[in-house]
C-alpha cells in the first residue's frame, strides 16, 4: 500500500469516525468537525500498546490492519509506557471532542495545553485557532520530541515545550483557555496566575471535568461538568505515579464495611472517591453477572484495603483509606447520590476545596 493509498483510506476512515461522533452528539461545532476531519490521527499514533503490552504498529505487516482500524475507532490507545506501566495515551476521540466543545473557544483566543501526549490534540487546536495561538507542554523529551515531529509532519507548528505542566508556560501568558489532558489532583496555582481575566481552565480533576474561572490574583472558582472523564495523572519530573504492583494485602482483623461493593462500581460515587482519595489503584472480584462483589484498593504510599465478598474489609498501611471512602459514602448517600455536576471548587491562596451544591455546603480539602 502506498502512502497515497494510506492517506485516501485514512481520510475516509476519519470521515466515518466524525459521522459517529456527530450522531452521538459529541461533536457539534463546525470548526471542531473540520478539525477532526482534516487532522490525521494515524500520523500521531504510529504505534500503540495493546492491553497485554504488545506493540501494534503501522510499520509492522503483522499488525498493520489492527493498527489502522484502531486509530480510526473511538477508543483510547496507550502510546507510552514507563517501567512497564502505561504513562501516556491518545485519548478516546469522543472524549476529546466533548472537551474541545466544552473549551468554548472563539477565533483569536490563545490556549495552553497541559499534556502534549502524541500531539494530536495540539494539532486539533492548531487547526482551529492557528499555530501561533497554541502552546502544549509535557514533562519528558521522549514525549515532546516525537509530538513535535508528528505535528510538523501533519503541517502544524504550535509551540511545544518540555517542562513541568503544573508550572504552565508564562512565556505567552495570559491564556484565554488552559486545557489539561491529564488528571489533576489539585489546581496548580501557576495555571490560575496564567489565565486571562475572562479565561478558564478546563481539566479532569479526579474523575470528572471542571471549568475553573479566575476570581483574583491567586483565587478561582468553578463547577464540575456532568459525566466521567478518566485520564492518566499529570506527571512531574522524577515521579512514577502509583505502584504498578499491589502491596501485601492486610491479614485482618476484618470488620463490616459501611461501603457496599455495589457503590465501588457506581461512577457517581467514584467521582467523590477520586476527590477524597485521589490516585487509588483498584482490583475487583466479579460474580457470574460481572457485578463487583469484592475489591482491593491501594495508594502510592502503600496504604491498602481489601473488601471481601462477605461485606467485610481489612486495612493496613500508613493511612486508613477505606475509612475515608466510607465517610464519603455516608455523605453521598445522605445527599441523594449526587452526580459530578452538583459539585464545585474554590481555589484560595492557602487551600483548595471541592464542595457539594454550594461553597457553604459539605466540602473536602485537596492536598497539593
Amino acid at each position: 500500500m502506498t502512502s497515497t493509498d494510506t492517506d485516501a483510506d485514512a481520510a475516509a476512515a476519519r470521515a466515518a469516525l466524525v459521522k459517529t461522533l456527530v450522531e452521538a452528539g459529541d461533536l457539534t461545532s463546525p470548526g471542531w468537525r473540520a478539525a477532526f476531519e482534516k487532522v490525521p490521527r494515524h500520523l500521531f499514533v504510529p504505534f500503540f500498546f495493546d492491553h497485554d503490552g504488545s506493540r501494534i504498529a503501522g510499520d509492522d505487516d503483522s499488525t498493520r490492519e489492527r493498527w489502522f482500524a484502531a486509530v480510526h475507532e473511538d477508543r483510547a490507545l496507550v502510546t507510552h509506557r514507563t517501567g512497564g506501566t502505561a504513562s501516556s495515551s491518545s485519548s478516546q476521540p469522543s472524549l476529546m471532542a466533548a472537551m474541545l466543545e466544552a473549551l468554548d473557544v472563539a477565533d483569536g483566543m490563545s490556549v495552553l495545553e497541559i499534556g502534549a501526549g502524541t500531539g494530536y490534540n495540539a494539532g486539533l487546536l492548531a487547526h482551529r485557532l492557528g499555530d501561533e495561538k497554541v502552546v502544549t507542554i509535557d514533562v519528558a523529551t521522549d514525549i515532546t520530541g516525537p509530538a513535535a515531529e508528528r505535528l510538523s509532519a501533519a503541517g502544524f507548528h504550535p509551540r511545544v515545550i518540555t517542562g513541568d505542566g503544573a508550572a504552565g508556560w508564562p512565556g505567552r501568558a495570559p491564556y484565554d483557555r488552559i486545557i489539561a489532558t491529564c488528571r489533576l489532583d489539585h489546581v496548580p496555582p501557576a495555571l490560575v496566575a496564567q489565565l486571562a481575566e475572562t479565561g478558564f481552565i478546563l481539566a479532569p480533576l479526579g474523575s470528572a471535568l471542571v471549568r475553573i474561572y479566575r476570581t483574583g490574583p491567586d483565587t478561582a472558582e468553578g463547577r464540575f461538568l456532568p459525566g466521567g472523564a478518566f485520564f492518566m495523572p499529570l506527571r512531574r519530573d522524577g515521579e512514577g505515579g502509583a505502584p504498578a504492583r499491589r502491596p501485601t494485602l492486610p491479614t485482618g482483623p476484618n470488620r463490616p464495611s459501611a461501603l457496599p461493593a455495589a457503590a465501588v462500581g457506581d461512577n457517581a460515587y467514584r467521582f467523590l472517591a477520586s476527590i477524597v482519595e485521589p490516585g487509588l489503584t483498584w482490583q475487583y472480584d466479579l460474580d457470574v453477572d460481572r457485578q463487583i462483589i469484592g475489591a482491593r484498593a491501594w495508594a502510592a504510599d502503600g496504604s491498602v484495603a481489601a473488601l471481601q465478598a462477605d461485606g467485610t474489609v481489612a486495612e493496613t498501611g500508613p493511612r486508613r483509606i477505606w475509612t475515608a471512602l466510607e465517610d464519603a459514602y455516608r455523605m453521598y448517600a445522605i445527599a441523594g447520590s449526587p452526580g459530578s455536576e452538583r459539585y464545585g471548587i474554590t481555589v484560595e491562596k492557602a487551600r483548595q476545596r471541592v464542595w457539594l451544591d454550594s461553597p457553604g455546603g459539605p466540602s473536602w480539602n485537596l492536598s497539593a
